[in-house]
């Protein structure tokens, strides 16, 4: 301490001079302000302007229709589930009639063609190749589009929001895929900002920003860069001070909370938070650190099941693929209708479930679908393998199925009653451990709840039996595709690959419900034994064992479906809630791996 004094004193009175005090405090704020103003300028404390808005929805149908009546005007704030038209079915039920007309005398020709067979041949087995089954076939299909047309007659508003523009009136014909009327969120969902071409700026993705009304109140709403322009495209002139020129600059696209007050086309400002740019590295990383609480994994929310199906199917999801090429995951449900018809569903990202769903060719019935996987184009499904119920064992449980899928149709479907092969397989093996699986009531609980396929093997993980020190089990089969071809497996290629302790959180044992293998590494997701709960899982080989480390634990929500999605490094996850809504969350997988590359980096530091 008295040697800083003595420095201090040392520069007063020998270098300053005590009659130049003044002149150097002048000069000492001087280079405070320069040094002060250079941080300013080189910062990113800097506003720019954009303009609240939101993405609006229209309602159109695939076919042509006739409006009966509107009950909604431009600007009305409706609520969900309320009636926004009404459309004629006149013409519709003419359409039925008809084809109703048609069906008939084709059923009765074909009532005759059997009386014919059976007095010539004493056979009543209809010719599969016969044209007429393909005519039939054909007008059923066409009574069940009407039918489901029927069933459109009135349109519910599916969210809350805005009226915005009505583009028909009572009495008009609406031609297929054109918009009747557009819906738009009552608050805005996003701010499309543009930073002038000569402005200095580090927005990326995930930085969060504060957004003010340009009216000059004092709300500030804080939001998150989803995107940040590549490209240089002119301002509005609405965001011009000069609005008789031509100005150029980058989009940026800001995220924002659903509950907000800014109003629908408002101007706003747009501030990022100060950053000092020659602490680059501190800034990067709190950013980093932000970004990954919000987008590492998200909390589960409800998907939205159209009315229309929902009288017709329960939706409980038990698994799902991406699919690259149409942007959604394909949904199975171990749920389905009366028909127990092979049926399966298209989500898209936001949890929206499409009104079309979609049929595969060539099964007759299906019950109990508990997981799908993809390779190229081929599509496998695979059932529980597990007795109903009652007890019974029904073909349409023990199914293995594989399609061909191109865009949303599905052909070339070939399916093996894989049950009774492979507990055949198990009992006939030579490995004592293998064998033991099947012992006592295990044959009467033998449950299969999902499977991967790698390397041209079938990995399939049993939900029941567990092992002796109740550790979950996976099954390999090796060169599965032959099943299709031979309808045999033998005892050789069944063995028992690994089984996995999931510990270290509550109600244990957990029981597998899906797993997937994604660049080599696998990710489970599993259920609790009372089946209220369930948890996200990252397996690694390592050896002869797999270790399995917890991602996140939901004490009230059960996961049962995983998928990546290739594009956005995202695990889909699907959650069946039984009676309640079915609900979904992400996992950003990308984001994941940096954390962890992270981490492991400041532990190497230390």
């Amino acid at each position: 301490m008295k040697f800083v004094k003595q420095l201090i004193t040392i520069v007063q009175e020998d270098i300053i001079g005590t009659g130049n005090r003044l002149i150097a405090i002048v000069w000492l704020l001087c280079l405070a302000c320069f040094v002060g103003m250079g941080l300013y300028l080189n910062s990113e404390s800097r506003s720019f302007l954009g303009v609240a808005d939101s993405r609006e929805q229209q309602v159109s149908f695939e076919y042509p229709v006739e409006i009966k009546q509107i009950h909604v005007i431009s600007g009305q704030t409706i609520r969900k589930g309320e009636l926004l038209m009404e459309l004629d079915q006149s013409q519709l039920n003419e359409k039925i009639r008809v084809v109703k007309s048609h069906l008939a005398k084709l059923e009765s020709e074909k009532n005759v063609r059997r009386h014919l067979n059976l007095m010539v041949s004493n056979s009543a087995n209809a010719d599969e190749s016969d044209p007429l089954l393909v005519e039939i076939n054909d007008f059923k299909q066409q009574l069940e589009n009407l039918e489901t047309q029927r069933k459109n007659l009135y349109v519910f508003a599916t969210v809350d929001g805005v009226v915005g523009s009505v583009s028909f009136r009572k009495g008009e014909r609406v031609p297929a895929f054109t918009s009747i009327l557009t819906l738009s969120p009552q608050n805005p969902t996003y701010v499309e900002g543009f930073i002038h071409e000569s402005l200095h700026t580090q927005l990326e993705i995930g930085k969060t920003v504060n957004v003010t009304p340009a009216t000059g109140s004092s709300k500030t709403i804080e939001g998150r860069v989803v995107s940040v322009g590549s490209r240089l495209i002119v301002i509005p002139s609405r965001l011009m001070h000069n609005q008789g020129m031509q100005i150029y600059g980058r989009e940026v696209v800001i995220e924002l909370p659903s509950e907000n007050e800014l109003l629908l086309g408002e101007k706003v400002e747009i501030k990022p938070k100060f950053n000092i740019t020659f602490l680059p590295q501190a800034s990067a990383a709190a950013d980093k650190k932000a970004a990954l609480v919000k987008l590492v994994l998200t909390e589960p929310q409800e998907m939205q099941f159209p009315a229309v199906l929902a009288k017709r199917f329960d939706f409980e999801p038990s698994g799902a693929v991406y699919l690259e090429d149409l942007k959604k995951y394909l949904v199975i449900s171990d749920d389905t209708d009366s028909a127990k018809s092979a049926s399966l569903f298209l989500v898209n990202s936001d949890g929206r479930v499409d009104d079309q769903v979609l049929s595969v060719p060539g099964i007759d019935k299906i019950s109990d679908l508990e997981s799908i996987s993809q390779v190229g184009s081929n599509i496998y499904l695979l059932t529980s393998q597990g007795l109903n119920k009652k007890g019974k064992d029904k073909k349409e449980r023990n199914l293995l199925v594989r399609t061909k899928r191109s865009g949303i149709t599905f052909s070339d479907t070939e399916t093996v009653e894989l049950r009774p092969l492979l507990l055949k397989a198990i009992k006939g093996s030579a490995n004592a451990e293998l064998k033991a699986i099947l012992s006592g009531q295990n044959e009467k609980d033998f449950e299969i709840e999902s499977h991967f396929i790698r390397d041209e093997n079938l990995y399939l993980g049993l939900k029941n039996p567990l092992s002796k020190d109740n550790k979950a089990i996976i099954l390999m089969i090796k060169e599965f595709d032959s099943l299709f071809t031979k309808k045999t497996l033998a005892a050789e290629q069944v063995s028992l690959w690994k089984t996995i302790e999931f510990k270290g959180i509550e109600s244990t044992p957990h029981r597998i419900s899906d797993i997937i293998s994604v660049d080599g590494n696998l990710y489970a997701t599993t259920v609790c034994n009372s089946e209220q709960c369930g948890a996200i899982w990252k397996l690694s080989e390592q050896g002869s064992s797999i270790v399995p480390k917890l991602i996140k634990f939901y004490k009230e929500a059960k996961p049962e479906g995983l998928a990546f999605n290739s594009k956005e490094k995202t695990l889909f996850i699907a959650f069946d809630q039984k009676e309640k809504a079915a609900k979904f969350a992400y996992f950003d997988l990308k984001m994941a791996l940096e954390s962890e590359s992270s981490q492991k980096s400041a532990k190497a530091e230390k």
